[in-house]
């Protein structure tokens, strides 16, 4: 996830800036165990720098069929600053599958809809679903050039490479070669249109030095 707040400034709140509940990590990290009752704190973290953007204390009680999840933190406010303390309720349940076993859902606190993610907008008082918040996507908010350079740097991570754009990129050991080759194009075509709008402002900046 992003960093909590991190959203375009005027718009509003995109998932990416939220705090995100996802069910499905909560099972795999053993925060949610069937027929369990745990209590901790769940932590999230910037992916880029390691550093822990916010925590929220976590108690869960679970049944074979359903269960309850209530959580606390506090909240600051967006225009006075003041901060408060929050905590709300989010019921669980499941339904059966087709070849055995039982799904997990939230039941959205705002909409009572199911859900595998509930998300906490900065400032909000509740987890809730996208659509109860009216959230967007960073990328919905980004020009084509933000949406280039985004993409151009994070298929560099995925290939291993923390260079600048436009640098070499190496294969990384154990890679398929044509796996390499499909995502080495689409960086050169993000970095393409980088490489133009660059050479636009250039070119924008010689004009205004002539006038």
């Amino acid at each position: 996830m992003g960093g909590h707040g991190s959203g375009r400034k005027g718009g509003r709140p995109t998932v990416e800036s939220c705090l995100t509940l996802n069910l499905s990590h909560l099972f795999k990290s053993g925060a949610l165990k069937p027929g369990a009752a745990i209590s901790d704190v769940l932590r999230w973290t910037n992916v880029r720098t390691g550093q822990e953007v916010a925590s929220v204390g976590f108690e869960a009680q679970l049944g074979t069929e359903d269960g309850l999840i209530r959580l606390r933190w506090t909240s600051t406010d967006h225009r006075s600053g003041e901060k408060r303390q929050c905590e709300t309720s989010i019921a669980l349940t499941t339904s059966l599958q087709h070849f055995g076993g039982r799904r997990w859902y939230f039941l959205c606190p705002r909409t009572g809809r199911r859900a595998t993610r509930l998300h906490l907008p900065s400032g909000a008082d509740a987890f809730a679903t996208q659509a109860a918040h009216r959230l967007g996507y960073r990328s919905q908010c980004q020009t084509p050039y933000d949406r280039a350079v985004c993409q151009a740097f994070k298929l560099r991570e995925r290939l291993g490479d923390h260079n600048p754009i436009g640098s070499y990129v190496d294969r990384p050991k154990g890679m398929h070669r044509r796996t390499f080759e499909r995502l080495t194009a689409r960086i050169h075509r993000a970095q393409a249109i980088f490489v133009r709008r660059v050479a636009t402002e250039i070119e924008r900046f010689d004009r205004s030095l002539r006038k």
